[in-house]
């Protein structure tokens, strides 16, 4: 992380937790009101659809599992980093945000797919799908 943001112990925990265990889909991060901290938001099971109805009007980065069938139809997972981050946030919260999603991208070993989403339709199933198989 750059030296003025700092990343709770939990966020890498649930983070290992998703990599390791795999008991858990998805967890969301969230810069607090200063832009100083990254923290947990939320670790625990979702599906797609669901995910795309919890994203706030707020930056977030995501990881989630994403499960697909193989163009030979068998079952394959990727882990994807996203960066949520809607078209109206302040200047300081997107460079903030831009500073997290790149350090968390060279820090958490094991992405498969990282990507910027400002838009829910940037995050469609079909999307992410054809991302991954490329």
């Amino acid at each position: 992380m750059t030296s003025a943001i700092s990343v709770e112990d939990r966020c890498i925990d649930a983070f290992d937790d998703l990599k390791r265990s795999r008991h858990i889909t998805t967890v969301l991060y969230r810069l607090n009101d200063s832009l100083d901290t990254l923290t947990l938001d939320f670790a625990g099971n979702l599906t797609h659809d669901e995910l795309l109805n919890v994203l706030p009007s707020d930056p977030r980065l995501v990881v989630y599992e994403l499960c697909f069938a193989d163009r030979s139809g068998n079952r394959q997972e990727a882990i994807v980093l996203i960066a949520w981050s809607p078209q109206d946030i302040s200047p300081e919260q997107g460079t903030a945000q831009a500073a997290c999603y790149a350090a968390l991208r060279s820090q958490f070993e094991g992405i498969d797919i990282s990507l910027e989403a400002t838009s829910r339709s940037d995050l469609e199933y079909n999307h992410l799908v054809r991302v991954a198989q490329s």
